[in-house]
């Protein structure tokens, strides 16, 4: 692990490279020193790429220094007390536009529960339109939970109303999972005779059905505690629940266990190692959480099938090296269903070299 004196030495490295200037002191405020919401984006994924953590836009609110985030990230490698935050919120900025105020885009979390798959994509929205994030808080998972795409969109049209207002006019885009919640937040706010602008799926599959080894991708009770009950986890009785199960887990995952447990879970649930690929780089408490956030999630979109009709325009952006277009999806809507190929995969699309084409491709439909 690194030293205290290295993880400073690499953050003032990232600072010097995003910011373009290596003479900045400790205590120097990132937004003074030329920050901007793109490069707290950027200083966000070179911050989880050097130290292969898992910190969140809401983490690094407050930590607007070389010393605050040197701070905080060392008391996530040893495991100190994090710095105070809003764990629970649900919509998050990811980049202004303040010369356009009248269309909204709302980017909706994929089966990890969080917005880190568009970080590229709001790279390119910067300084071109307004575009929010909807997370699931991951605090709200220390155990597993029964969730529904419904439910999920019924808290994040309250949560979105709440945070943004009445007045705003929303443009809906869901990459994978994120559509399926997208298409019922889009029904509901109908209902409330706010219509959304537009409704953009970024290749999101009707059904949730992605391939897995011996089908332990459904991520079942029975795949949860074959898994767990293999290390062996101290005060556990026999039948233990899985919610009992990952209760003793968080009390008794040391480093080493945690390097194992994260490798066989990535092993055995291949979407898990895409979604969350830094999981041994996380806290005890933050790694429990994060596997049940995608576990509730995961289950809740196998459960879900879409059914009624929206009456915003639906755009269908499918990767062309994807099997994820369903013609199904244009029953779904009372006016324009478009759509769009992408050239890429399910996750490429949205990666830094496809992200400029694709955030155009968004752009381009909004503008007709």
């Amino acid at each position: 692990m690194k030293t205290e004196d290295e993880v400073r030495a690499t953050i003032s490295e990232l600072w010097a490279q995003v910011l373009e200037n290596d003479e900045l002191a400790g205590d120097t405020d990132f937004f003074a020193a030329g920050g901007s919401s793109l490069k707290s984006l950027v200083m966000l994924a070179e911050l989880n790429d050097a130290f292969e953590t898992e910190f969140e836009l809401a983490d690094l609110a407050g930590c607007r220094t070389i010393d605050q985030q040197v701070t905080a990230v060392w008391n996530r490698l040893t495991g100190g007390p994090s710095a105070p935050r809003d764990g629970q919120a649900v919509v998050v900025p990811l980049t202004r536009d303040p010369g356009r105020s009248d269309v909204t885009f709302v980017a909706i979390h994929d089966v990890g529960g969080d917005v880190y798959g568009y970080l590229a994509l709001a790279g390119q929205f910067s300084g071109r339109a307004d575009l929010y994030g909807i997370k699931a808080a991951h605090e709200e998972f220390e155990v597993p939970r029964p969730l529904s795409i419904a439910g999920l969109a019924e808290k994040y049209v309250a949560a979105l109303v709440s945070r943004l207002g009445a007045e705003r006019r929303f443009v809906l885009v869901g990459w994978s999972l994120g559509g399926l919640i997208g298409f019922e937040m889009a029904k509901l706010l109908d209902e409330r005779g706010r219509p959304v602008e537009r409704l953009v799926l970024v290749d999101s599959p009707y059904e949730l059905d992605l391939p897995s080894p011996d089908d332990a991708g459904m991520f079942t009770p029975e795949h949860e505690r074959a898994l767990l009950a293999g290390f062996a986890w101290e005060g556990t009785p026999p039948g233990a629940s899985v919610a009992e199960l990952w209760c003793a887990v968080r009390a008794g995952l040391d480093a080493p266990t945690k390097e194992r447990l994260a490798a066989e879970l990535h092993r055995r649930f291949p979407l898990l190692a895409r979604v969350i690929p830094h999981l041994a780089g996380l806290n005890e408490t933050e790694f429990v959480c994060y596997v049940n956030r995608f576990r509730s999630v995961y289950q809740a979109g196998r459960n879900h099938r879409p059914e009624g009709v929206t009456t915003a325009p639906v755009d269908l952006l499918t990767a062309s090296r994807s099997q994820n277009f369903d013609a199904r999806w244009a029953k779904h809507t009372s006016a324009a269903f478009r759509r769009v190929s992408l050239d890429g995969d399910h996750f490429s699309v949205l990666g830094r070299a496809s992200a400029p084409a694709t955030a155009r491709t968004i752009l381009a439909l909004d503008d007709r």
